[in-house]
């Protein structure tokens, strides 16, 4: 559900333009001294929205100019996405104890909440059951009787009865049924979704992360932790500064890809009140920001970033695991002085006829150990690409998306923390609430 990349940055710029086109409009007119005190009585009367709306507009200016020159910053002082100059230094850590399984028990568990909540939902009048359309009865196909062409006599009687205004009664109920028929490509569009309906789609997200956690759990004590969900020193420090570096350049994106396709999502949708000269309704705005903006950062940065990426995290790191500790304790064996086996196996007489016995090493990988560090840079891409795919539907959003996952899969690759993709997630999505509120009432 992530939204607003257009809508933030688009409403940013268009104030701006429409500032400098009345301004550029004032400029080529001659002025008299009433029009003078006529346009500074307007600009005293600016509302608070105005206000609000030009405060973030510069701030989002601001941000981008910000974001570019500590972007040119680093790129010259030497930094990159990986290695010892890395623009976040990865963090040490545990192996990833869950698999790509969890994801998949993550969707069946959102299929069974909210089916769960559907029906509570229809139950309490919160929203309409199903009801089966009314079908159109198919017209008789039988082929018509052939005529013989009409003669010129009753060209004549056709055209008297016209006269006379006689009508057919026939004829005109035919003429109803063909009137009454719809063509397919002029129905009506899908109806946007309610407020009841998004509320249920982030409860039953929110039930399925709960009963995913609590799967987690069960398999190790110390899951909330592992996965990133338990803040470390500087990670919100660090999500705030990642989103003025990240959601700049997304947005100019999502600016662009908006120009050649516009940019919808059902939540701004059902922000829109019913009527035009009607203001916002401030209790809606709160459900959904609390919703949008606190619910979903964490739920889908728990499935994709945690779940998702992490257990293809450990399936692409596992085996390089393996065969780095397979490597290390056959150099120990290796380096064993004397001739001396490892473990304590000391040297014996060997009887004629019988092999020398081979001093071996358990291998295997301690999923316990906090040194880890990945490896792997391809479970970014599939994450994000997955990331992407889910906001199908809603006009080119999945390319500049695609773009905001690399970065927030970045951070928790790097750190192993959810915080600070959860924060970036949620000052995008909270930024474009509250401009769209202010756009609304600004109307």
């Amino acid at each position: 559900m992530s939204f607003g990349l257009a809508t933030a940055s688009w409403k940013a710029c268009s104030f701006f333009a429409q500032s400098v086109t009345a301004e550029t409009a004032d400029s080529t007119e001659s002025t008299s001294a009433g029009e003078v005190a006529v346009e500074a009585a307007e600009v005293v009367e600016m509302g608070p929205t105005e206000i609000a709306l030009s405060i973030l507009s510069i701030l989002i200016l601001l941000a981008f100019a910000t974001s570019l020159s500590r972007w040119i910053r680093l790129l010259y002082r030497g930094y990159r996405p990986f290695g010892e100059k890395a623009f976040v230094p990865v963090r040490a850590r545990h192996l990833p104890f869950w698999s790509v399984i969890h994801f998949v028990v993550f969707i069946g568990a959102l299929i069974f909440s909210s089916s769960l909540l559907q029906g509570a939902f229809q139950f309490a009048g919160w929203i309409e059951r199903p009801t089966i359309t009314d079908t159109v009865e198919p017209t008789d196909s039988s082929p018509a009787p052939v005529v013989d062409s009409d003669s010129p006599q009753d060209v004549v009687d056709e055209e008297d009865e016209a006269d006379s205004g006689d009508v057919n009664p026939l004829e005109t109920e035919s003429d109803n049924v063909e009137t009454a028929t719809v063509d397919p490509s002029e129905a009506a569009p899908a109806e946007a979704l309610s407020v009841p309906q998004l509320a249920l789609s982030s409860l039953g997200m929110l039930s399925a992360t709960l009963i995913t956690l609590l799967i987690l759990c069960l398999n190790h004590r110390h899951a909330i932790s592992r996965i990133g969900l338990i803040p470390q020193s500087g990670d919100v420090g660090l999500g705030f500064r990642s989103a003025l570096m990240i959601l700049p350049p997304t947005m100019l994106i999502m600016t662009l890809v908006s120009i050649m396709q516009e940019y919808s999502h059902p939540v701004l949708d059902a922000l829109q009140p019913d009527e035009a000269d009607v203001g916002p309704d401030y209790g809606v705005f709160a459900l959904l920001f609390f919703t949008t903006a606190l619910v979903t950062p964490v739920v889908e940065e728990f499935w994709i970033r945690g779940l998702l990426q992490g257990g293809l995290q450990r399936l692409a790191d596992w085996r390089r695991s393996i065969a780095r500790e397979s490597l290390d304790a056959a150099t120990t064996l290796n380096e064993t002085p004397g001739n001396e086996f490892a473990f304590g196996v000391e040297d014996a007489e060997v009887p004629a006829g019988e092999a020398a016995p081979i001093a071996t090493a358990p291998v295997a990988l301690n999923a316990d150990a906090n040194d880890w560090t990945p490896t792997a840079i391809w479970p970014v891409f599939a994450a994000s690409l997955v990331f992407a795919l889910l906001h199908w539907g809603q006009g080119l959003a999945p390319i500049p998306l695609f773009f905001l996952s690399l970065g927030l899969g970045y951070l928790y690759r790097q750190t192993g923390s959810l915080i600070p993709p959860i924060i970036v997630h949620f000052v995008l999505n909270g930024l474009t609430m509250v401009m769209t509120l202010i756009e609304m009432s600004r109307a």
